[in-house]
């Protein structure tokens, strides 16, 4: 996790050494690294942000000092939990907006402060995700946050906005109710909405080495056929 802030002293977190974590919770530490200014962190982070950050907000980015990366375990709901709070703290202390390295999903001081308050699971799935797309496929990445496979589909025959939709409600059903779900099942929004085959595939549109990999695998959900009317 990117984390960008004026460096100021922490509250309600220590700090030692190259590790961090909320006194609260003393048993949850990440490891950190702190670097200095990077001027091109700022457009990462606006596209990151899907238009969350306005001109004042970029104008802010742009005075930051420094950068501070919080590396730790992921893999389950509550440990995502964990480590906001964390950026919580650290956002608390003076920082100014958050960027998950693991997706590139980038939020506003007050948008990621109001998630962690909320802990809304809906909320938190959308602050450590995003939908991209790239050349005839959308995809999905950031689920290996939460210890899941992410999501490819053809963009063939359906919009963003159709798929985003198709992304968000599986993945939330595969996060909230934690079902198995095996290869060569099917999924459909609806009865009246296409059903996808879904085939279990490794992650290969990253190497192992990018912060984006997902060491989980993908679901490749498959158009399969429209229901009959």
């Amino acid at each position: 996790m990117l984390l960008k802030k004026r460096w100021s002293e922490m509250v309600m977190v220590i700090y030692m050494g190259n590790h961090i974590g909320c006194l609260e919770k003393p048993d949850h530490f990440y490891e950190v690294d702190i670097s200095d200014h990077n001027p091109y962190i700022v457009e990462a982070i606006e596209i990151g942000g899907h238009g969350l950050f306005g001109k004042e907000d970029i104008e802010q980015l742009k005075t930051h000092s420094s950068i501070i990366y919080l590396i730790g375990e992921g893999g389950t709901f509550d440990k995502v939990l964990n480590v906001m709070e964390v950026a919580r703290a650290i956002l608390n202390a003076g920082g100014i907006a958050v960027n998950v390295e693991s997706s590139g999903r980038a939020r506003t001081k007050k948008d990621w402060l109001e998630i962690t308050n909320s802990k809304d699971i809906t909320r938190v799935f959308s602050a450590f995700t995003q939908m991209l797309q790239e050349k005839d496929a959308f995809y999905i990445t950031g689920m290996h946050c939460f210890g899941l496979r992410d999501v490819i589909t053809s963009s063939e025959g359906i919009t963003s906005s159709e798929v985003a939709t198709l992304f968000r409600v599986f993945c939330l059903y595969n996060l909230d109710e934690k079902t198995k779900i095996n290869d060569g099942e099917t999924f459909s929004l609806d009865p009246s909405s296409p059903i996808y085959l879904i085939e279990q595939e490794k992650c290969t549109m990253f190497e192992e080495d990018d912060p984006y990999f997902n060491p989980y695998g993908v679901w490749n959900m498959i158009r399969h056929h429209h229901p009959k009317r």
